[in-house]
């Protein structure tokens, strides 16, 4: 059990009781806000009692978790949470254009989704965004240079810039990090997820970064800089995967394995992606073959991987798995699609995507071929996309699924509103890459929501609920608005 705490005021030293059991905290910054602790050797399927100690007097309330059923363990149900891109401004725009959802749409999205009753919450990506491209603030209204000017000083003044020289603990920047991390993560979330298992899978913008390629910049693979800042943002604001690869805690690949019953790899597809033509990847190749080796032997009666960035769908965007880009007709040529650039055009592959490579879409070959092979109930859970949605994948490039196809879910974002949209921030609505053929089992929509997966012995039902907020204007709270329901079985199930 990993337990991260952030707090509202310093601790010299803090413990957590768990049960009869005692541990002390380690401090993740300079003045003790925040603290992680670790526990190992716990009874599987167990409620615990915990509790926070500064020395013998209680800090806060106590709470309830509890730990997951033994591998291997006969389970008859699980019920997982799944959303993705949470993070952003506390309802933060320009004139006109909004880009993330105030905190208030956002906490009563959440409220709704722990009313079902999950059983564990993966957040998908995009935790935060303060996209720097390579500057020591983000780089907002940048081709604008009064909106770039107004903007920069405001964003200056309110949470301070980085020294990209400089660590990013015990220095200045361990402040301005707090003063981001606070707003976009612990003042969103309070204690509401304290008993509900979770795991944070990053994508490209924790590593402060949108994923940009242009002759003048290109954000991946990610410095030392966008590193160490997503590793110091995580050890700061939520707890580390520990089923892992290594069998060290991580902050990139796990897994979520519940008893006999689920199986999830939690991919993360941007930290260390790569270049190099044929042999790049989005993942490293050692994180690929554990990926498909859990997938060849996992007895798991129901698996899903669960990658940052989708299969089966593009926007257009760089760093996918796909070479679709945003081009006018009849272009053959080098197409880059900018963030916010007002393009025109449809997606295509008939132009060429700047610096896209060949290797993404190989490796994205193997995985899906790899979880075609298992038998039993397989699909995909991801986000990053700004959208919710399901297809049924029968066919990819000269991979034919179409005898069973693999269905991947978009699980829907949290914080996105009018000026983050794919439509409005790529000039396309996210649709299907045309080396691919698709059944659509939940048309494609561009609004916040959740999906709750309620999995059992060779099925799953996996509820979309849709909780709108494209329009600031028609005053939606985050509640849903409407819901759809995928009904999943193993081949053979009636």
């Amino acid at each position: 059990m990993a337990v991260c705490l952030s707090t509202d005021r310093p601790a010299r030293s803090l413990t957590l009781s768990v049960g009869d059991r005692r541990q002390e905290g380690v401090r993740a910054d300079s003045a003790g806000f925040h603290w992680q602790f670790l526990l190992e050797d716990l009874s599987p399927g167990t409620q615990y009692s915990l509790q926070v100690w500064e020395g013998d007097l209680p800090w806060g309330t106590s709470w309830l978790l509890k730990t997951f059923p033994a591998p291997g363990e006969a389970v008859s149900t699980f019920r997982l949470l799944t959303y993705t891109c949470a993070g952003g401004g506390d309802g933060f725009g320009l004139p006109g254009r909004q880009f993330f959802k105030p905190h208030a749409f956002r906490q009563t999205l959440f409220e709704a989704a722990l009313a079902q009753q999950p059983d564990a919450a993966v957040a998908i990506g995009d935790h935060v965004y303060w996209d720097l491209r390579g500057e020591d603030i983000p780089q907002v209204g940048r081709r604008n240079r009064l909106v770039k000017f107004m903007v920069g000083g405001y964003l200056r003044i309110r949470y301070g810039a980085f020294d990209r020289d400089q660590d990013l603990i015990g220095t200045p920047n361990e402040e301005v990090l707090r003063r981001i991390g606070n707003e976009q993560i612990a003042d969103l979330y309070g204690t509401r997820f304290r008993s509900v298992p979770m795991f944070f899978v990053a994508d490209d913008h924790d590593y402060f970064e949108n994923d940009d390629a242009e002759p003048d910049l290109v954000t991946f693979p990610a410095d030392a800089f966008s590193r160490a800042a997503h590793r110091a943002m995580a050890d700061l604001y939520y707890p580390p995967l520990l089923d892992t690869p290594s069998g060290k805690p991580d902050r990139s690949f796990g897994s979520i394995r519940y008893g006999d019953l689920f199986e999830a790899p939690l991919l993360d597809c941007a930290g260390q992606m790569t270049l190099g033509g044929d042999q790049a990847g989005l993942i490293p190749p050692e994180i690929e073959g554990w990926a498909r080796e859990r997938m060849a032997v996992s007895q798991a009666k129901v698996f899903a991987l669960v990658p940052s960035h989708p299969p089966g769908y593009t926007a257009g965007k760089w760093r996918e798995w796909y070479p679709d880009v945003v081009a006018r007709a009849g272009n053959t040529g080098v197409v880059t699609n900018p963030l916010l650039g007002e393009l025109e055009g449809q997606l295509s592959v008939e132009a060429e995507k700047f610096l896209w490579q060949r290797g993404w879409w190989l490796q994205h070959q193997r995985l899906l071929a790899s979880l075609a092979q298992r038998s039993g109930l397989r699909f995909v859970l991801s986000g990053d996309i700004h959208a919710q949605g399901a297809v049924a994948i029968e066919r990819s490039g000269e991979n034919d699924f179409s005898s069973d196809p693999l269905v991947s879910v978009l699980v829907g974002p949290v914080s996105t509103s009018t000026g983050s949209w794919p439509s409005a921030a790529r000039g396309v609505s996210a649709a299907t890459p045309h080396w691919l053929e698709v059944e659509t089992l939940a048309p494609m929509t561009e609004s916040n929501g959740f999906a709750i997966a309620e999995i059992s012995p060779g099925k799953a039902a996996i509820r979309l609920f849709d909780c709108g907020g494209h329009d600031p204007d028609l005053g939606e709270s985050g509640m849903p608005l409407r819901g759809r329901v995928l009904n999943l079985l193993s081949p053979g199930m009636i």
